[in-house]
C-alpha cells in the first residue's frame, strides 16, 4: 500500500521528550550531511555508486561507535538514508524537476521521520489522540481531523515554534475522471501586489507578515548579526542572549511560513474545487529569484531592485501554490494546464495589441491601442486562460542528468572504507 494522502497534527511532547526529539533531530541532520559526504567522495575518488543497502551497514558500525548515533532509532536512521536515495533517484530522473542532493543546514526546523510498523497510533476522545514513537512512548497530539486510512510512516518536526506529527497515509484516494464541474476553465496569474488573480475578475491577497513585524524582524537580524560579529573577534562561543534572538527570528519567520501555506491551500482547495481546468504560466521561479550580484570581476547591476523583486516573488509563495495545486488535483480531476509566460502582462486581451508601455504600473493596464482599462494581474490571468498549452520539451539539466544516471550506475557495487568508517565528528 502506497502514501496517497498525509495528515498533519499538532504535536505536544513534554519538555523531556522535547530535548530528546531536538537531539535526534540533530543527529538526522548530521546522518543525512554524512551519508551525502560519503556518497560524493566514493563516486568522486572511486566511480563508486553508493546505495541505501550498503550506507545502513555502515550506519550499524556507527552505532557501535558513538552513543549519541545509538540514541537515534535505528529505523529513523534508515528512513533518513533512503530520503537520501530517493533526492539521487529524483536527480537522475529527467522527468523529475529536481537538482543535486545539497547538505541540510543547521536551523530552527528539524525533523525526526519513522517507518509506519514503528509506530502506533490511537485516539483517546474527540479532542485528542496518542501516538507512540520508539524510545520516548505515548505523545499526544491534537485530533483535528480523521486519518481516514492506514497509517505508513510519519515525520515528528518541529518548525521553530511548535511541534507537528505528519502521517503518510494510505486512503485509497482515486483522482476522478471527470471533474465535477466540467467545462469550467481559469486562467491564474501570479503576482507580487496581489497573490493570485483569477480570469473571472477575482483576486486573492494575504499579507504574511505585518509592517510592524517586518520592522521587529529587521531589528532582530540586525543584532543577531552584531552579536554574530562580536562573537567571531573574540574568538568565543555562542551566548544565550544570541541564541534567545535567533529563536526570536525563527519564531517570526516560522509564522509567517505558516500563513504562507495556509493561504495557497485554501486557494489551492477552492480553485480546484470550482473549474475543471486551471491555466498557469510556465515559470522558473528558482531561476527568477536567483540574485543578481554577480562577482567582484564582473559585478551585477541594479543588485538592490532585483533583491527586492526576489523577496516579493518568494513571499507570495508562487511554488508553494502550483504544488498545491497539483496535489489538490489528484482528488478533484482538475487538468492543469501550463502556458507560456511570455508578454501575458504586456498582451491586451481584448485586441491583442503587445507593448511593455500598456501595464503603467504593477496594478493598472491600458491599452495604447484601444483604450481598454483593466487590473493588470486579471488582464494577465485572460491571456493566461486564451493561451495555448505549452509544450515541455526536455531542458538542457534533465539531458545532462540523464548521461549523468547512466555513469552513476556501475554494474557492480563494491564496500569501501569511506567517511562513515573513519573520522566521523558530530554535528
Amino acid at each position: 500500500m502506497k502514501v496517497d494522502v498525509g495528515r498533519r497534527y499538532r504535536l505536544y511532547p513534554s519538555q523531556g521528550q522535547a530535548e530528546r526529539l531536538i537531539s535526534w533531530g540533530h543527529t538526522c541532520r548530521w546522518l543525512y550531511n554524512t551519508a551525502l559526504e560519503q556518497r560524493q567522495f566514493a563516486w568522486q575518488q572511486r566511480k563508486i555508486t553508493l546505495g541505501v543497502t550498503a550506507q545502513c551497514a555502515f550506519l550499524t558500525e556507527a552505532r557501535k561507535d558513538f552513543d549519541w548515533v545509538a540514541d537515534l532509532p535505528a529505523q529513523s536512521g534508515q528512513q533518513v538514508l533512503r530520503q537520501l536515495d530517493q533526492a539521487y533517484r529524483n536527480w537522475w530522473d529527467p522527468r523529475h524537476p529536481a537538482g543535486p542532493p545539497t547538505r541540510k543546514r543547521k536551523s530552527a526546523r528539524l525533523s525526526v521521520p519513522f517507518p509506519g510498523q514503528a509506530i502506533a497510533v490511537r485516539r483517546v476522545n474527540r479532542r485528542w489522540g496518542v501516538v507512540n514513537l520508539p524510545k520516548i512512548g505515548d505523545v499526544k497530539f491534537r485530533w483535528s481531523r480523521p486519518l481516514g486510512g492506514v497509517v505508513r510512516n510519519a515525520v515528528v518536526s518541529f518548525d521553530g515554534v511548535a511541534w507537528h506529527v505528519g502521517f503518510g497515509v494510505h486512503a485509497g484516494v482515486k483522482t476522478p475522471e471527470v471533474h465535477a464541474r466540467p467545462g469550467m476553465v481559469v486562467g491564474v496569474d501570479r503576482g507580487v501586489k496581489v497573490a493570485v488573480a483569477m480570469s473571472d475578475g477575482r483576486m486573492w491577497n494575504r499579507t504574511f507578515v505585518s509592517p510592524g513585524q517586518e520592522r521587529e524582524l529587521a531589528r532582530l537580524k540586525s543584532k543577531a548579526g552584531r552579536q554574530e560579529t562580536a562573537r567571531r573577534k573574540r574568538g568565543a562561543t555562542t551566548s544565550n542572549r544570541a541564541r534567545k534572538i535567533r529563536a526570536e527570528i525563527a519564531r517570526t519567520e516560522a509564522k509567517a511560513r505558516n500563513r504562507r501555506r495556509d493561504f495557497v491551500m485554501w486557494a489551492a482547495n477552492r480553485l480546484c474545487g470550482q473549474h475543471a481546468t486551471i491555466k498557469l504560466e510556465r515559470l522558473g521561479v528558482k531561476a527568477m529569484t536567483a540574485t543578481a550580484r554577480g562577482t567582484i570581476a564582473e559585478p551585477g547591476i541594479s543588485v538592490a531592485a532585483k533583491a527586492g523583486l526576489n523577496r516579493a516573488v518568494l513571499d507570495k509563495g508562487w511554488g508553494l501554490f502550483e504544488a498545491a495545486l497539483a496535489n489538490r488535483a489528484r482528488t478533484t480531476g482538475t487538468r492543469i494546464v501550463k502556458v507560456p509566460a511570455a508578454f501575458t502582462s504586456q498582451r491586451c486581451s481584448r485586441c491583442g495589441n503587445t507593448d511593455r508601455n500598456n501595464r503603467e504600473s504593477q496594478a493598472m493596464f491600458r491599452c495604447g491601442s484601444c483604450g481598454y482599462q483593466a487590473n493588470a494581474d486579471v488582464n494577465a490571468a485572460i491571456n493566461v486562460r486564451d493561451a495555448a498549452e505549452a509544450p515541455s520539451p526536455l531542458t538542457g539539466r534533465a539531458v545532462r542528468d540523464r548521461s549523468r544516471k547512466a555513469s552513476c550506475r556501475p554494474p557492480t557495487q563494491r564496500r569501501q572504507r569511506t567517511a562513515l568508517e573513519t573520522g566521523i565528528s558530530r554535528r
